[in-house]
């Protein structure tokens, strides 16, 4: 009798064991929660991704083509991005298996997926979450999103070369899902009416009259502009952005206590951003090259809400050194009598005809290097860049884009220190140590000749 009641007893107890895993895991599918211990954050989804995916409200399908031997990789991503999209469904294709398959959607390489949206259809690289997000946030747009970089100023390259180029940016737009595209308005009367933005990447010789006048009428039309612009004598350009409240400043702006490590005091740190559409979702200062001060003009007051405003500063500590020139040869001393002290202007935005249906909007950044591929993988460079072309040309979706790694190392460390952090960093590793271990071996030198 007593073996019976034990063995109920084992059963029952058994049972209230399933039933409370049961429980558990009807309560865990219902309350989903991913907690993401990784040191890389690799399990989570950066907080643009997710603004992306909130957007889809119609059913979404990834048909995505993996290399053999990298499904697990494929999946993981996919299953991240559905964990946090019900809309969305996907299916993994081995390439090597379903050749017509591939053949008949336009595929030809591994790590590319074929997305299916409300009719529309679009083959995007798949590599990374990056670029299959910038293809989702594609898709989702109802007409393509086309950048057009005018041409014929001297302005950055998008393609390969130098440091000062912007091939690394370009790419980061197209994963975006912007279409990019060269503008030679000296051969044009008006901007194409398919353009989303118009991009000034950090022109050398001024505007003529002719190109101002149609940028102008494009902004009146509802376009973006986007003007990168370094410390040099444009005068068309400058009167031009006069007109919409900015005033660009003849001076370097000079930042020593705050300098990217190992670099002169020309390239300044960026850590104050206004509450403003165009870089709210910054949390990381960004790197500025040789950037000139970026103001509002005389007879304009700062208007957040309507422009023209402010909305990146550089650190107290920095300056605006007077005349450009000066800082040609090096680093330039504060001068009361000419130069402003910081916190300085570096960027401005501004509504053009607030009051209609679709205003047209600028953005001014004082420097053009903060883009180029010398400075593009520093800090909150990246961010800056698509937070603003996103501010721009609105979709809707904003954030931290997804965290890279760096496959060219740029001229300086992504370290910035004071001059007081930079002198005990000094003091310690190149004196204070080399003394200490130097005392140790005296020590047990002495100690040794003492026993003898």
């Amino acid at each position: 009798m007593k073996r019976l009641a034990n063995t109920v007893a084992f059963v029952l107890s058994l049972a209230a064991v399933l039933a409370v895993a049961v429980a558990l895991q009807a309560f865990s599918d219902l309350y989903n929660r991913r907690v993401d211990l990784t040191a890389t954050q690799m399990l989570s989804l950066s907080p643009y991704t997710l603004s992306v995916l909130s957007e889809v409200k119609k059913p979404l399908h990834v048909d995505l083509y993996y290399e053999r031997g990298e499904r697990q990789r494929s999946r993981d991503l996919v299953e991240l991005l559905r964990d946090h999209c019900p809309q969305l469904t996907y299916e993994l294709v081995d390439l090597d298996r379903n050749p017509a398959r591939a053949k008949e959607h336009r595929v030809d390489h591994y790590d590319r997926a074929v997305l299916q949206y409300d009719g529309r259809e679009v083959v995007v690289f798949a590599g990374s979450e990056e670029s299959l997000v910038g293809g989702i946030a594609r898709i989702l747009a109802e007409r393509a999103r086309v950048l057009y970089f005018l041409d014929g100023h001297k302005e950055r390259s998008l393609g390969a070369g130098n440091g000062e180029a912007w091939s690394r940016a370009s790419q980061v737009l197209r994963n975006e899902g912007y279409e990019l595209r060269p503008l030679t308005l000296l051969q044009l009367t008006d901007v194409p009416s398919d353009a989303s933005a118009v991009v000034l990447a950090g022109p050398e010789t001024d505007l003529a009259e002719g190109e101002l006048r149609a940028l102008t009428s494009y902004l009146e039309r509802g376009g973006a502009v986007l003007v990168a612009v370094d410390p040099l004598v444009l005068p068309r350009l400058e009167a031009w952005v006069a007109g919409y409240g900015f005033a660009l400043g003849d001076d370097v702006v000079i930042d020593r206590a705050n300098r990217v490590y190992g670099s002169d005091g020309t390239n300044v740190v960026v850590p104050y951003y206004r509450d403003h559409a165009a870089v709210r979702s910054m949390t990381t200062p960004s790197v500025l090259g040789r950037a000139r001060s970026v103001d509002i003009a005389p007879g304009h007051h700062d208007d957040v809400t309507r422009g023209p405003s402010i909305v990146a500063r550089t650190a107290q500590e920095s300056f605006a050194a007077r005349d450009a020139s000066r800082t040609r040869a090096g680093e330039v001393t504060f001068d009361e009598q000419r130069d402003r002290q910081g916190p300085i202007g570096i960027m401005a935005v501004t509504l053009v005809a607030p009051d209609s249906d679709r205003p047209g909007r600028i953005a001014l950044v004082g420097d053009a290097d903060f883009a180029s591929d010398a400075f593009f993988s520093l800090m909150g460079n990246k961010n800056l860049l698509v937070n603003v072309i996103g501010w721009l040309v609105p979709t809707g979706a904003e954030g931290a884009r997804p965290e890279t790694a760096a496959t060219q190392l740029g001229p300086m460390s992504p370290m910035y220190v004071s001059d007081e952090l930079a002198q005990t960093i000094f003091w310690s590793a190149a004196v204070a140590q080399p003394a200490v271990v130097l005392l140790i071996g005296v020590l047990v030198l002495v100690g040794r000749r003492r026993r003898r």
